[in-house]
C-alpha cells in the first residue's frame, strides 16, 4: 500500500491548495530529495526532513523550525501507511506494529510538538488530523491495523479537545475515503463500475475534492467554533455503502 506524504497524494494536494490562498507551507517527509523538488513548485514554501514515526526526528525537525523563526498556526497530520494484516497469517506482527507506530505514534509525536510550539508562542492554531472511514465504523477486510490506527486518531482528537482549547488551539479530524492516490488497497480502485456498486455518490473522489473542508478547518475565522469534530467526506459510503 502507498504512503501518504507531503510530496504525493493527499499531502501534495493539501500543500497546493494552502499555498494558493497565501499560506506559507512547511513540507515534512523522510524523502527530502522529492520534497525539495516539490517545494520548488510552491510559492513561499520550505522543505524539512522528518520521520514522524521517530520521536527524535520530530523533535529535531521542530527545533530547526524554532531556530529559523517559523511560526506554525496550521498543522495537517497526513502522513500514514498501511498493510494487509489478516489475523490468520504467519507474519510476526511486524506490519501491524509498523502501521501503529506510523499512524498513531507519528500523529502523537507531531501533535505534541506542534501544540507545544503553539502554546509557547501564543498561537491560535488549527490541527487537522487525517483519519479514515476505516476507523469510524466501516473497516475494510484484513486492514485491521489500519482501521485500529485511524480509530485511535479519531479518539485522540476527541480526547485532546479540553487540553488544547484552553490555549485557543483547535483540533479536528477529516475521515476521507476513498480518494484517488490514497492508501486504498483495492485492486479495483480505478474501476468506476466497482465504485458505483460501493458508494452512493457513484464515483471515487479526487484529492481536490477535500480542498473546501481543509480550507474551512484551517481558517480560524470560518471554523472558530469547530473543535473535536470528526467529519466524513466519503460520498455517503459510511452510511449507505455496500459491504466489501
Amino acid at each position: 500500500m502507498e504512503k501518504q506524504l507531503a510530496s504525493q497524494g493527499l499531502g501534495k494536494q493539501f500543500a497546493i491548495i494552502l499555498s494558493k490562498v497565501g499560506v506559507r507551507v512547511i513540507l515534512a517527509s523522510r524523502d527530502i530529495e522529492k520534497l525539495n523538488a516539490f517545494s520548488k513548485e510552491l510559492k513561499n514554501s520550505k522543505a524539512i526532513q522528518m520521520d514522524i514515526a521517530n520521536s527524535a526526528s520530530v523533535k529535531a525537525a521542530f527545533a530547526l523550525l524554532e531556530e529559523a523563526g517559523e511560526k506554525i498556526d496550521i498543522c495537517i497530520n497526513n502522513a500514514a501507511t498501511g498493510a494487509l494484516t489478516p489475523v490468520f497469517s504467519e507474519d510476526d506482527n511486524g506490519d501491524f506494529e509498523r502501521v501503529i507506530q506510523t499512524n498513531v505514534m507519528g500523529v502523537w509525536y507531531v501533535t505534541k510538538a506542534v501544540a507545544s510550539h503553539m502554546k509557547k508562542h501564543d498561537i491560535q492554531g488549527s490541527i487537522i488530523n487525517i483519519g479514515s472511514v476505516n476507523g469510524d465504523g466501516f473497516p475494510y477486510k484484513e486492514l485491521t491495523a489500519y482501521a485500529a490506527s485511524k480509530a485511535a486518531v479519531i479518539h485522540m482528537t476527541k480526547s485532546l479537545v479540553t487540553e488544547l482549547s484552553r490555549y485557543k488551539i483547535r483540533i479536528n479530524t477529516i475521515n476521507p475515503r476513498p480518494v484517488q492516490s490514497d492508501l486504498l488497497g483495492s485492486p479495483n480502485k480505478h474501476d468506476p463500475n466497482f465504485w458505483k456498486e460501493k458508494i452512493p455518490a457513484g464515483f471515487i473522489a479526487e484529492p481536490s475534492d477535500l480542498d473546501g473542508l481543509i480550507l474551512y478547518l484551517a481558517s480560524n475565522n470560518a471554523s472558530k467554533y469547530v473543535t473535536g469534530a470528526c467529519l466524513s467526506i466519503d460520498g455517503g459510503m459510511s452510511w449507505g455503502g455496500k459491504s466489501w
